[in-house]
């Protein structure tokens, strides 16, 4: 594991153990709020883009080179975002219904790089573009070096917001922290508060994504060669279309959390306004098994910060 990609010299002590394959899962952390937009660029594009060229140049030049690993086509799975190629304003504002395949081809407003994008108004919406042009970067990487192309086969996996339990989180302030936390956002209103800002209504199980990254360097890998491509871009969400987090996760505190309630732990009195958003991914058909529905989605982040609040209440 290498913590940090912008070390590309533990990048290239990484690849030479001879590994055939990479997942790049890095991403900037920031909170939104508090940086200023003379920030945006240097501490969100610059990082991703920065990041994402270290690891395709680590991965071009040690399939090029003989060993174990070496002179073989690696394979590359990049995490990247929904918002990568759904426009910012309609992830959070406008209704989006896509089917499977029909994607649209995403381009943020104003020119690059993100300084110079003045219609960006939040950390989010370029973070949201900053996204979209580092997966433009693997598809210009890949057409402007021969060697690339041949040695790099290159996967996108996009997911919507994820939710479920979270294995480093040991306390409920662990577990709620960061604004980048979907956990956090949706527990807001089920914790009382009256959110203001609206949730996409499509979301992932956290195991769902884990299991599509192994899955993704297999599978995922067996169409480049039936299809002739050296990129593929694969989203990642439960095929629903509900309105979520704002009244189903409600119903489900009522049926399976009381106590909690009771206890004011949780509370039935939040609201969370929701843009509907329905974006068709076929799970199975993509990656060969099911993704987990809402329900089991907010059971198992519910579970956790139920357990987490318990043993800090016995103490």
């Amino acid at each position: 594991m290498v913590p940090d990609i912008a070390d590309t010299d533990s990048l290239k002590e990484a690849v030479k153990k001879g590994f055939a394959s990479i997942v790049h899962c890095d991403s900037p952390q920031f909170v939104p709020f508090l940086m200023p937009a003379d920030q945006w660029n240097a501490k969100i594009n610059y990082p991703l883009i920065r990041g994402t060229n270290n690891v395709l140049s680590a991965a071009m030049n040690h399939a090029g080179k003989n060993g174990k690993g070496g002179g073989k086509r690696m394979r590359v799975v990049i995490t990247s975002s929904v918002t990568a190629c759904v426009p910012y304003s309609n992830y959070w504002e406008q209704e989006t219904f896509m089917n499977y395949g029909n994607y649209p081809e995403h381009a943020p407003e104003g020119p690059f790089p993100p300084s110079n994008r003045p219609n960006e108004k939040s950390a989010w919406e370029a973070l949201a573009n900053a996204k979209f042009e580092a997966m433009q970067f693997t598809r210009k990487f890949l057409a402007e070096s021969s060697a690339a192309s041949s040695r790099l086969s290159i996967v996108n996996l996009m997911p919507t917001l994820i939710l479920g339990h979270d294995e480093l989180a040991k306390t409920t302030r662990q577990f709620t922290n960061g604004w980048q936390s979907a956990n956090l956002w949706a527990l807001r209103h089920l914790q009382g508060e009256k959110v203001d800002i609206k949730l996409p209504s499509q979301t992932v199980h956290i195991d769902d994504v884990a299991r599509a990254h192994t899955v993704a360097l297999d599978r995922a890998f067996k169409e480049f060669q039936a299809r002739k491509v050296r990129t593929l871009d694969l989203y990642l969400s439960s095929d629903e279309i509900s309105s979520g987090l704002a009244f189903e996760a409600q119903d489900i505190v009522k049926r399976d959390y009381m106590d909690a309630v009771n206890k004011g732990w949780l509370s039935l009195k939040g609201e969370q306004p929701v843009n509907r958003i329905m974006i068709q991914t076929l799970p199975l058909k993509t990656f060969g098994f099911g993704f987990a529905a809402f329900e089991k989605q907010i059971n198992s982040m519910l579970d956790q910060f139920v357990a987490l609040k318990a043993k800090e209440e016995k103490n």
